[in-house]
């Protein structure tokens, strides 16, 4: 196996997780062998798509229908969240779909640069831990995802059960609250309407995870690649070696750099709607959720928690990866000068003052430039949630 194959291997094994999910919604990376395998690719892609954009034209009608029949908060609110979740899932599959050639090139390019061995010692220690935390990262918010959709799945039923054990008169609910043009107690329309939304769930939650854990990916191998271009920066002229070689090295560097800064850009520009939609409706989504958890609901009190914690990681993860970067970025700077510049020429000195001044330069993901993802604007969303929350508390209290 060639070393770029090789690396492609690594850098697959490392989104393993995001590639199945996308495989859920008939997406994929690589064009499918066959006209079968397409066709079935392109229909499942269409049943998502149609699925989660009725899902939520349904709990927008249902909103509305209670605004104006009962609009008091304890009505209204615990429709909300799955509302935002579901319309956060609309414009990432959608930011998934348009870019899907420029992942599909991004990755591909990735694997020439990727860190394979031989690595020094340093090197394979920066590769390692970055993989590890990415890995354990991506599993958490899988298990986290998967698990609040099947409890949500499963409540209706368990709660069914409940009420016959209480000898109470019992009739299996539905998944989410939802508007249907049709009368969805009837039996068949109650067992098709209850499949119908498992599948929604389902599907969101595998839109989620794919475009969640693929912008985290691709995130965290930028950071790392960026911590290992300040190892190479600053054994810079540690060795004996012409003055030529020297500014072929910090050429190298430079191309690399600006190869990073163009991924970033790439994936900024692809996600810059999401993330605006996501710092929006995140704050509003914990601050329902919560609400929920505290208030009402005590049988979707597991499900709601789950939907909570997946909440909490899924906005924190990308603020966390966004701020990583910019901080990578900007220790470019402190590794050249951390060098050993002074044994070079002015040649050298005046490229390497050029990296320092594009490294001084920000390269930060924002939400459609109103403000940049970084653990600030986390704080700030879990503080935005909490006036929220306490703003529904006093409504819902001062109505008792």
């Amino acid at each position: 196996m060639s070393t770029k194959a090789e690396a492609r291997r690594e850098i697959g094994a490392t989104l393993s997780l995001c590639i199945s999910c996308m495989k859920c919604i008939g997406l994929s990376f690589e064009r499918p062998d066959g006209t079968a395998r397409l066709l079935r690719q392109k229909l499942m892609f269409v049943a998502s798509v149609c699925t989660i954009v009725y899902h939520v034209f349904s709990e927008i009608v249902y909103i509305g229908l209670t605004l104006s029949n009962s609009p008091r908060v304890e009505d209204v609110v615990p429709l909300f969240h799955t509302f935002g979740y579901g319309a956060l899932s609309i414009a990432k599959v959608f930011a998934l779909w348009s870019k899907k050639n420029v992942f599909a090139e991004h990755l591909d390019e990735l694997s020439g640069i990727w860190p394979m061995e031989p690595l020094d010692e340093n090197a394979r220690n920066i590769k390692e831990k970055s993989v590890a935390a990415l890995r354990l990262v991506h599993q958490s918010y899988f298990l986290m995802n998967v698990g609040g959709v099947l409890f949500y799945n499963v409540t209706p039923i368990c709660v069914y059960l409940y009420q016959l054990w209480q000898g109470q008169d019992a009739a299996v609910g539905f998944v989410w609250v939802s508007w249907y043009p049709f009368d969805k107690y009837k039996p068949i329309n109650h067992v098709f309407v209850y499949i119908f939304e498992m599948f929604a769930g389902q599907t969101c939650v595998w839109i989620m995870i794919c475009t969640d854990l693929l912008f985290s990916g691709l995130a965290s191998h930028i950071a790392m690649l960026l911590r290992l271009l300040h190892k190479r920066l600053e054994k810079l002229a540690e060795t004996e070696k012409s003055q030529e070689e020297y500014y072929q090295e910090i050429v190298a560097n430079i191309k690399l750099h600006q190869r990073l800064i163009r991924y970033c850009n790439d994936l900024e520009e692809a996600f810059t709607i999401v993330n605006l939609i996501n710092v929006v409706f995140s704050s509003l989504n914990i601050c329902c959720v919560v609400f929920v958890i505290v208030l009402l609901e005590p049988f979707m009190a597991v499900s709601n928690k789950l939907f909570l914690g997946s909440a909490l990681i899924q906005i924190g993860m990308l603020c966390w990866y966004a701020d990583d970067i910019f901080h990578c970025n900007a220790d470019v700077a402190l590794a050249v000068y951390n060098s050993g510049w002074y044994r070079t020429d002015p040649r050298c000195r005046r490229a390497l003052i050029f990296l320092i001044r594009r490294a001084q330069k920000p390269v930060a993901f924002t939400a459609m430039k109103f403000t940049n993802l970084s653990l600030v604007t986390y704080s700030s969303i879990l503080t935005r949630s909490y006036s929220y929350f306490a703003l529904l508390y006093t409504m819902y209290n001062d109505s008792y």
